[in-house]
């Protein structure tokens, strides 16, 4: 009997804990939260000047929303987070006919984060909590850099960097205290406030920055192959019969081998007496794949391997054992790509420029020694389904032009699957200076 009522009490204190994580009005509090967090993402859909500058406001409200919350309440707002931020990975799986495994991806991003919050959330103080959530945001699960708080302030007239977001927690903190407290709120937001600005900096030659749309389901099929390679040949004619000096093409814009097609190489090592290409694609070296950049100039070659590989796209950051049963299950037995030893440089017409390719140039590690100039290219054909949406090209974007301020660089963005474009550092709205 003693031992039943032992049972009976086990249960009812699981069940007690358990059921204290579904209390629906912390739920959705935890909910609008992360809304509020994710805001600058969905705000930048409408390209409204007025809603940019309303953006940082709405992430400290969501900050506040968050600190107070109670600790399950943090697990909850991780969750969202997650999923707001992040659902889109789960459509590359599409194109590995996985499609079966699109829930359990999101769930699976969503649990991540959720114990990320919930870590934040072990100190009592909520200050300290606060402490916890700002330092918890610079971790990089599995490598993964995207969740970057940072780039929420990319929007409006804040400064996107470390002191920027102190003084937005800060505030989100000080927003708790009781009575005209609350007004103290506004005193970090004074030191938040972007004064200066850096110039852009730009290339001295004519560039085109090619854009295509080809879809990911037909990217990869042979049948296809041909016309795809074709449709990139008109591009580069194309540029050169506006005179342009050279072409910038995205990633894996020839969809092959380029390294072990000799017509090809021969073809584009041709077409660069005229123009200056600068392309991506795959290569093949001792039995290991690259993703490559290939700068055609001259009749010559050069190949730009990836150093930064994408997790779980590219490389299985996980035990070898468990990334070979991966592979194998998953992906046909495929090995994973090969990372460049460093980050890939090269020069036109005496201007330096940083080589990035996708995933790369949204990593701090290509900004090192503040590079001037950043030429990326970037296949996003693997977020599109039909007219789903995705917003991974906006993230992408303003994750882009978070790094170009914060390191005073220009990026050029050759893209398939949604917009190209040059990034340049955030402005001031007070323009007071410019270095």
């Amino acid at each position: 009997m003693k031992l039943e009522n032992f049972r009976l009490a086990c249960v009812f204190l699981i069940f007690k804990n358990l059921s204290s994580y579904f209390n629906i009005k912390i739920i959705i509090k935890a909910f609008v939260g992360a809304l509020c967090l994710a805001n600058f993402i969905y705000i930048y859909i409408f390209k409204s000047e007025i809603l940019n500058l309303i953006s940082p406001f709405i992430t400290i409200f969501g900050l506040f929303t968050i600190i107070y919350l109670p600790r399950f309440g943090y697990f909850w707002a991780g969750f969202f987070s997650g999923i707001l931020w992040f659902y889109w990975i789960s459509f590359s799986f599409y194109y590995y006919d996985l499609a079966f495994l699109m829930p359990f991806v999101i769930l699976g991003i969503a649990l991540v984060y959720a114990l990320m919050f919930l870590v934040a959330s072990i100190p009592s103080f909520v200050y300290l909590r606060a402490i916890m959530l700002f330092l918890i945001s610079y971790i990089s699960p599995f490598g993964f850099n995207w969740f970057n708080l940072e780039a929420t302030l990319i929007l409006g007239v804040f400064r996107t960097d470390e002191i920027g977001l102190i003084c937005i927690f800060a505030s989100a903190f000080l927003l708790g205290l009781k009575k005209f407290y609350k007004l103290t709120a506004i005193m970090p937001l004074v030191f938040a406030i972007q004064i200066n600005s850096s110039s852009p900096n730009f290339i001295p030659f004519d560039l085109a920055l090619a854009n295509t749309d080809t879809k990911q389901i037909h990217k990869w099929d042979r049948d296809y192959k041909n016309h795809f390679i074709n449709e990139t040949l008109d591009l580069i004619n194309n540029a050169i019969n506006n005179k342009k000096r050279a072409i910038l093409l995205p990633e894996s814009a020839f969809p092959t081998f380029i390294d072990h097609e000799n017509e090809l190489m021969d073809e584009l090592k041709n077409l660069s007496h005229k123009i200056t290409i600068i392309t991506g694609g795959l290569a093949y070296e001792n039995k290991q794949s690259f993703n490559s950049t290939y700068l055609f100039e001259n009749g010559d070659f050069k190949r730009f391997d990836k150093h930064i590989l994408v997790p779980f796209g590219e490389e299985i950051p996980l035990p070898n054992f468990i990334k070979k049963w991966i592979n194998k299950v998953f992906f046909d037995g495929a090995s994973d790509y090969m990372a460049a030893s460093d980050i890939g440089e090269y020069e036109i017409d005496g201007i330096k420029i940083r080589n990035a390719i996708c995933y790369e140039a949204t990593h701090k590690s290509i900004y090192k020694d503040n590079p001037k100039i950043v030429f990326a290219i970037t296949n996003n054909g693997w977020f599109k389904i039909g007219n789903i949406i995705s917003t991974e090209p906006i993230l992408q974007s303003l994750l882009l032009k978070h790094y170009a301020t914060k390191f005073h660089t220009t990026i050029y963005h050759s893209v398939n699957g949604s917009q190209s474009e040059i990034i340049t550092p955030k402005k001031s709205y007070l323009n007071f200076k410019e270095f």
